[in-house]
């Protein structure tokens, strides 16, 4: 295998096993999910060991590439899906194509995005229905990781409290705005005791924290989760009461609630 400059390297947990993450990893990166060999257009096959490495490589005229996600356990049956990359960029035009797509951010933005988009495969897959009270899985779910500090002993609660303020200044008001009038989610005042963003508590745990509320499109829960002492993560289902309705509202919404939530 030829040898390769190091990138970067990103991570996330997912709520799920070994080998439900795979599968996830396989739905998302592969034409045919039966057929690891059917990777995206660019890239080869280089290695699939199953529930633990998943390696592509390509090539064209401006660089030369690597892409391997690994997976390792992580106790109650999470899972830690890294994503590590290596790439070389020959001649003057190899440098032209780094920059573009390294030193713009543009790798980091694309790679990131397809750890949340496994991680979202996997987790309605897996626990929806066994943490949604019997309910049907999410007609769409995200996952974003955020790292905590080791001393940091807030609530889940508290630790959103802190990352909102007590008032949502213009870029929040913009949010609650799309919530209440484009969502059409029904909202309470801002700094009602028992809400937050507007958005009812359910539960209030030391460890996880669950937001949920609804309206005529569709119903949305919003869950921020201590997994260990550095990292949390807040997940957002969604739940389509009218379905083309909903889905393309929330094609237009998602990818601002992308860029605003955490990453």
């Amino acid at each position: 295998m030829e040898r390769l400059p190091y990138i970067d390297e990103h991570a996330i947990t997912v709520t799920a096993t070994r080998d439900d993450t795979w599968s996830a990893l396989l739905r998302v990166m592969c034409r045919d999910p039966l057929d690891p060999s059917t990777v995206p257009l660019g890239f080869v096959l280089d290695e699939a060991r199953p529930s633990a490495r998943f390696a592509l490589k390509g090539r064209h005229p401006f660089a030369v590439y690597r892409l391997a996600f690994e997976l390792e356990s992580e106790p109650a049956d999470h899972t830690r899906l890294r994503a590590v990359s290596w790439a070389a960029f020959p001649g003057v035009h190899g440098k032209a194509y780094r920059a573009l797509v390294i030193g713009t951010g543009a790798h980091r933005v694309v790679v990131r995005s397809m750890l949340k988009h496994i991680a979202a495969q996997a987790y309605p897959r897996v626990v929806g229905e066994q943490e949604q009270a019997g309910e049907t899985a999410a007609d769409y779910a995200d996952v974003f990781e955020v790292p905590i500090l080791d001393d940091d002993v807030r609530t889940a609660e508290q630790m959103l409290r802190d990352a909102l303020g007590d008032s949502p200044g213009a870029g929040g008001s913009g949010v609650l705005w799309i919530h209440r009038h484009i969502l059409r989610f029904r909202l309470g005042p801002y700094s009602l005791p028992d809400h937050l963003i507007g958005w009812p508590i359910a539960r209030s745990d030391p460890d996880e924290l669950v937001l949920t509320t609804g309206g005529p499109l569709m119903r949305g829960e919003l869950t921020l989760r201590r997994q260990d002492r550095r990292r949390a993560t807040l997940t957002t289902r969604l739940h389509y009461r009218h379905k083309i309705a909903a889905r393309t509202v929330w094609s237009m919404v998602g990818p601002l609630h992308r860029v605003v939530a955490p990453p």
